[in-house]
């Protein structure tokens, strides 16, 4: 199954960086398509940094992202024919792929939008309980208070501590 890139850049973003005789020189030997090309390749390396916590549309909408995807865009083209990439263009691209990978590491987020709600933490509660025996439960919240109560499926992990399934709800009827 193929799917279309998202692009995050136009052409004046990449002429910013380059020049439109940069652009031109780059392009020479190619079709017209070629800027579309190089312009998926950096949008499918912005959607494999931040396609997890963000949406695509709500990553189109940023400017910071678009300046990120322009340089992506910029480097590729410059690298197209075995080339060095200009001095300036290799510093941009270095600096993007390391803020892209402090968001992706969570140390960083994009002003301006929201992170997708599935990945937002949620607390867990242990307690211990002596029925019908002594053991510690993990009791894991489906909501905040923050939402006004309301119950959202976000997505967790299985219980780590319940390695014999001894905590699920077809064992504790059983002893009941």
């Amino acid at each position: 199954m193929t799917t279309s890139a998202n692009i995050y850049c136009g052409p004046d973003d990449v002429i910013d960086i380059l020049s439109q005789p940069g652009v031109s020189l780059r392009v020479d030997d190619a079709p017209p398509s070629l800027y579309g090309a190089m312009a998926a390749k950096a949008g499918n390396k912005i959607d494999f940094y931040l396609s997890r916590f963000y949406d695509a549309d709500d990553l189109a909408n940023s400017d910071l992202v678009k300046d990120w995807a322009a340089v992506l865009c910029a480097y590729y083209l410059s690298c197209r024919r075995g080339n060095e990439p200009p001095a300036g263009v290799a510093i941009l691209y270095e600096e993007a792929i390391a803020e892209m990978t402090e968001v992706k590491k969570g140390q960083n987020d994009i002003p301006g939008i929201p992170r997708r709600r599935s990945y937002a933490p949620v607390m867990s509660v242990m307690r211990s309980t002596q029925s019908p025996w002594n053991r510690t439960v993990v009791e894991a919240s489906q909501s905040s208070a923050a939402g006004g109560g309301v119950t959202v499926n976000y997505r967790r992990h299985r219980d780590a501590w319940d390695k014999f399934g001894l905590n699920t709800a077809e064992v504790l009827e059983n002893v009941l």
